[in-house]
């Protein structure tokens, strides 16, 4: 069971609408039980649109306020009577559950060892898991992305972006070892031609899916709705469904947390140069 972090370098690139959107669409195309991790406890986008009222979340499960699986939900997305996604669960953030405790080496490993135990039972359970990451990089964002197996790497089409990506993805690298299994070109105005961007974004990982902007994504954040909820119909549910696809194909092996917890008390220095834009020379 492949557990795959969704990371934003930068607010505004929509991780948390292709973190929704890629869950939905992962729940739908196979038979198995989905999970989508709210890791973002500053915006809570996906909780909010899919378990808005959880009582008990991640924040307390790391507090040991409750068990795992009183802060697992089903989506609460309905059509009438009947669930949109019936196989698409949900693990709210609730706040951030970094202690009190401020030795970082004890924080560290202590996290770890209840995310391990935590992530035994949720392979168990579901054929995917899906962490929206918070936006900034935290403690609680390292940790998030050292439990998952493979990275997705949100971007738009701007040199900002990638380059803050490329740099993240390198320092990720290091401090945990786990690659990028994806990059999603995301926002793309209408016409644009993202050729040679798709092409920087290569340095980062492969290129997965682009996903064009449209009004009707802010109309349905608006709504307090996921795209692919209020308009499936859409190139941009469409793509992320094509992505959701691309990922089932990928074979993610499953990654051990104690050997990312070495590299996090003892990180290994980059040995290869970071790849070269053609605008690093302007």
């Amino acid at each position: 069971m492949p557990v795959i972090a969704i990371i934003g370098t930068k607010g505004g690139v929509g991780k948390s609408t292709v973190s929704i959107g890629v869950a939905a669409w992962l729940s739908k195309l196979q038979d198995d039980m989905v999970l989508v991790v709210d890791g973002d406890p500053h915006v809570k986008t996906t909780e909010l649109k899919l378990c808005p009222g959880a009582d008990a979340t991640l924040s307390d499960v790391m507090h040991d306020k409750c068990s795992l699986a009183d802060a697992i939900y089903l989506c609460q997305l309905k059509l009438g009577k009947s669930p949109i996604f019936p196989k698409l669960a949900v693990l709210p953030v609730g706040g951030r559950f970094f202690p009190s405790e401020r030795d970082m080496i004890k924080f560290t490993k202590g996290s770890i060892s209840k995310m391990k135990k935590m992530m035994t039972l949720l392979r168990k359970n579901f054929s995917y898991v899906v962490i929206d990451t918070p936006a900034s990089v935290t403690f609680e964002h390292v940790i998030l992305t050292a439990i998952s197996d493979g990275i997705v790497y949100v971007v738009t089409p701007d040199v900002d972006s990638i380059f803050s990506t490329r740099q993240t993805a390198a320092g990720l690298k290091q401090i945990i070892g786990t690659r990028g299994v994806g990059v999603v070109m995301n926002r793309v105005p209408r016409g644009t031609i993202t050729t040679s961007w798709v092409e920087y974004a290569k340095n980062i990982a492969p290129v997965i899916g682009s996903v064009d902007d449209d009004d009707l994504i802010e109309d349905a954040f608006r709504q307090n709705l996921p795209v692919v909820v209020a308009y499936p119909r859409i190139a941009a549910s469409l793509a992320l469904r094509d992505i959701a696809k691309k990922i089932l194909k990928m074979d993610i092996k499953e990654t051990k947390l104690s050997t990312k917890l070495d590299l996090l008390v003892h990180p290994k220095p980059i040995d290869e140069k970071p790849p070269k834009f053609k605008h690093d020379e302007d």
